[in-house]
């Protein structure tokens, strides 16, 4: 285990994150202190997957030591990173995950956009746990990606050379606390920028943007 709460491990997270390089994040899900990647690899092209893990192999993450196993097709790379619960898929192009949203330039911008936002969440959680005391505060968080309005139209009034940055989906954070006192939870609460609320389906959602990126919050 990591350690620390789910604030430690999102560090780590990120620090992993940063490590690595500009991997796109088809799917990220805390539970807790278990945190688990899927990513798409954009470079090297399948043949070099071996050098490209060799080039890794010896990287500490934020004090850890990477463990890389690739499977029999050289398509899909497992890590795990050393005395945490911190883990990822990283997945070739030609492999793509499931349920991957469309690529595009647009793509580059969100691992760290993501990253921010985890570092600010993570600060979030351990300031909480410092002014309300108790255990470390436990979420679960999910990322997922939502379809933007209006993406057909402005893909289709950009310039050709844009096309690949108009995004046809936006990364979203959806937090859930697992285990954490009401005055922790009051103490994050506290400390969330400007809070909307919308109703979605039969379910009334609250949304705030942390560091940029949209964040569902618990009910």
């Amino acid at each position: 285990m990591t350690g620390g709460g789910s604030g430690a491990a999102l560090v780590v997270g990120s620090a992993f994150m940063d490590v690595l390089g500009a991997l796109f994040p088809v799917r990220m899900n805390l539970t807790g202190e278990d945190l688990e990647f899927t990513f798409v690899l954009s470079d090297p092209p399948p043949d070099d997957v071996a050098e490209w893990v060799q080039r890794w192999s010896g990287t500490g993450v934020a004090g850890h030591v990477p463990r890389f196993f690739v499977d029999a097709s050289g398509r899909r790379i497992r890590v795990e990173l050393a005395g945490t619960a911190v883990r990822a898929v990283i997945v070739v192009p030609e492999a793509r995950a499931p349920d991957a949203p469309r690529p595009g330039r647009w793509q580059d911008q969100v691992p760290t956009a993501l990253r921010i936002a985890l570092d600010e969440i993570a600060r979030m959680l351990s300031r909480c746990h410092h002014y309300a005391g108790g255990p470390e505060p436990l979420i679960d968080l999910e990322l997922g990606y939502r379809p933007e309005a209006g993406y057909e139209d402005r893909l289709a009034a950009a310039h050709d050379s844009a096309k690949g940055w108009v995004a046809p989906v936006r990364p979203v954070l959806v937090m859930r606390w697992r285990s954490a006192t009401s005055a922790q939870r009051k103490a994050f609460a506290d400390e969330l920028p400007d809070v909307t609320s919308t109703r979605r389906w039969i379910r009334r959602r609250r949304t705030a943007k942390i560091m940029g990126l949209e964040v569902e919050l618990p009910s």
